[in-house]
């Protein structure tokens, strides 16, 4: 190794421009060999009488050219060739034929194992490079195993993998971005297109109302006209209040999803920092790691190559004194190797929070673990509907006595504040109900009646559904109602059926909705343009399409594993937020469940048991916030659960 050095630093200098002192004419020249004879540098001049006297011919093999040099044609074993064996270093007369291992690797020679040398450790020079061949041999044998074993490039390959990750999931979030902002617009474009309509209809409405008084002021006698100017202005504010709620309804919609899309620019914003972080970091990662491996890289190839010349070599000198320097820088190699790094496995997958985002989480509402408030109905006994709003309970029933059907409206104490009774046809009836608008509330009963209720006033308006649809089987009762608020349709299925038939808000009959196959509803709501039905027939709830005449199915709900396979769902709303509530009966125990589910029905939020004779639940606003109301069928209560919001 000793001889390496020495040979680098004279190819340097030959090599260099740099002027030094010539050993033969003792100038400052350029030097072009060197003489490892002499021990020195020789000009140009110098170098051609070195090799052509005939005094200094034993010099010739031992001058080193720099046309040898440049040429790169110099091996270890013609550059050992340039130096004489070593001498012996006691006796510098004498060659040394023995390696003193004891004295740090002197070349001796044979007079002095009886000499200075008596009892140390020596070698024969030939056998000793024997075995150090063989060793370096075996080491790079060692090294060549694991070269192949352990791929340099690897480490690299993880890191371009990473960012490839990295790169394709920061595309992934902005196409999910754009997907769920196109939806949002699109979906915004729906209520702003609803509102023109709107827009439309009452202006058409007022221009109708407005020619036809106008025309009749045209015709009386100018004493009336002041007659008609008060009725004019009379019908004016009858349509302006008839047409409030669907604007304000329409406004809050445009206001709620113009809001979600601001913050989605905000969201995207912070999630596409964190991955160009995590992006820099990982080149800057693989700048370093690619530097480390090209040197480890560099460093097996120059020591592959050293070794070759030693093989190749004749030289018993150099092998051992080269050999186990070499040794040593393998063993390093091997150590570096074995190393790895396998962290780099860990930090080839890409961490995105999408549920810290607008586009990748939903509101939720937790459901508290008990009810907050047992409320007493004396008012109503055979319990079949509920339906909460501005803190009062609407609960649709019959009276214990009379078994006329009976719709009361109690405050969030028990409280009676309005009772109606309605005349029906039959004992015990059925009897369901639902939001229609700000002050009316739709409900049908046994066997075809259908009532518009204002809770304000008290008033009500009963028509028959047989009446109203030819079609409608004589001996089918109704089961269900629901209301879509967005469109002012109301929803009535009937029993035994997966016909669903579609009205106005003037009970005006529309169309029929024909559920998929073999899905008879026993209750059903509207959410977010879908129709979330409970299925009587095959113990299950889906969601379904609404557009059309023909429904399909687009999600079913999981049952909590703690239900039967029979068991069967009773009642299903939402909350203001879209969460989806549903009301269980285990068909093992006989025991009822009420489960959260998130708005698209995926995931099961929470469960809870609650009383073995509810019947009915409805989200509704309390002077406390949102509450789930849950009431029973018989017994004459009602409890109150709170959902707690974590936005």
């Amino acid at each position: 190794m000793k001889n390496l050095v020495e040979y680098i630093q004279i190819q340097q200098s030959l090599q260099s421009d740099e002027m030094r002192e010539c050993y033969g004419c003792s100038k400052h020249l350029r030097v072009t060999a060197y003489c490892f004879k002499c021990n020195d540098f020789l000009c140009e001049d110098c170098q051609n009488f070195h090799i052509t006297n005939k005094f200094l011919k034993d010099h010739r093999k031992h001058t080193l050219s720099l046309k040898d040099v440049e040429s790169k044609n110099i091996t270890i074993e013609k550059l050992a060739s340039m130096r004489d064996a070593p001498s012996c270093h006691s006796h510098p007369e004498k060659v040394s034929e023995l390696y003193c291992e004891t004295c740090d690797s002197l070349p001796v020679c044979v007079a002095c194992m009886f000499g200075d040398h008596k009892g140390h450790n020596l070698h024969e020079v030939k056998a000793l490079s024997k075995s150090k061949r063989e060793l370096l041999a075996q080491k790079l044998r060692c090294l060549e195993n694991l070269d192949h074993a352990y791929e340099l490039t690897a480490p690299v390959q993880a890191k371009e993998k990473l960012i490839s990750n990295v790169i394709s999931e920061k595309e992934k979030i902005k196409m999910m971005y754009t997907n769920e902002v196109n939806r949002t617009k699109g979906k915004l474009q729906d209520v702003l297109e609803k509102k023109e309509i709107i827009k439309l209809e009452k202006q058409n409405t007022e221009k109708q109302v407005f020619d036809t008084l106008h025309a009749d002021m045209e015709k009386e006698i100018q004493d009336i006209r002041k007659k008609y100017e008060g009725i004019l202005k009379l019908k004016k504010n009858e349509i302006n209040e008839a047409f409030h709620n669907r604007e304000t309804f329409v406004e809050n919609e445009v206001a709620k999803l113009n809001g979600k899309l601001k913050r989605f620019d905000g969201d995207l914003n912070v999630l596409l920092e964190s991955i160009e972080l995590q992006l820099n970091k990982n080149i800057k990662d693989i700048d370093a790691i690619s530097e480390h491996f090209g040197n480890t890289k560099k460093r097996v190839e120059n020591l592959k190559a050293l070794a070759s010349s030693i093989f190749a070599s004749e030289n018993d000198w150099t092998a051992v004194q080269c050999i186990p320097d070499m040794s040593t820088a393998a063993d390093h190699l091997i150590n570096d190797l074995k190393k790895g790094f396998p962290e780099l496995e860990a930090s080839a997958n890409v961490t995105v929070n999408y549920e810290q985002t607008s586009f990748g989480k939903s509101s939720i509402s937790k459901l508290s673990d008990k009810f907050e408030k047992k409320i007493a109905i004396t008012a109503c006994y055979f319990v079949n509907g509920v339906y909460g709003r501005d803190g009062n309970i609407v609960i649709s029933g019959c009276q214990k006595s009379s078994k006329e059907a009976s719709i009361v409206v109690i405050d969030e104490n028990g409280k009676v504040v309005k009772q109606k009774q309605i005349i029906g046809t039959v004992d015990s009836p059925f009897h369901y109900c639902d939001f229609l608008s700000q002050n009316e509330v739709v409900t049908v009963f046994t066997p075809q009646e259908i009532v518009v209720f204002n809770v304000h006033e008290g008033s009500h308006i009963e028509k028959n559904i047989c009446d109203l649809i030819h079609s409608w089987p004589v001996e089918r009762h109704v089961k269900c109602i629901a209301t879509d608020t967005v469109n002012n349709h109301i929803l009535v299925g009937g029993e035994n059926s997966r016909d669903v038939y579609v009205f106005d808000d003037q009970l005006n009959y529309l169309h029929i909705l024909t559920l998929p196959e073999m899905i008879k509803p026993r209750d059903i709501t509207v959410s977010d343009g879908h129709l979330l039905v409970c299925d009587i027939g095959g113990n299950k709830c889906y969601v379904t399409t609404m557009n059309g005449l023909d429904s399909k199915v687009v999600k079913e709900f999981s049952k909590p594993d703690l239900l039967g396979s029979l068991s069967s769902p009773c009642s299903i709303c939402t909350d203001r937020n879209g969460l989806v509530y549903i009301l269980w009966k285990n068909s093992d125990n006989y025991q009822y469940y009420l489960v959260q589910y998130t708005h698209d029905g995926s995931h099961i939020l929470s469960t809870r048991q609650v009383d073995n004779n509810s019947y009915a639940i409805a989200a509704m606003e309390t002077s406390q916030g949102e509450k789930l109301f849950v009431v029973t069928h018989q017994k004459q209560t009602g409890y109150l659960y709170g959902l707690l919001n974590e936005d």
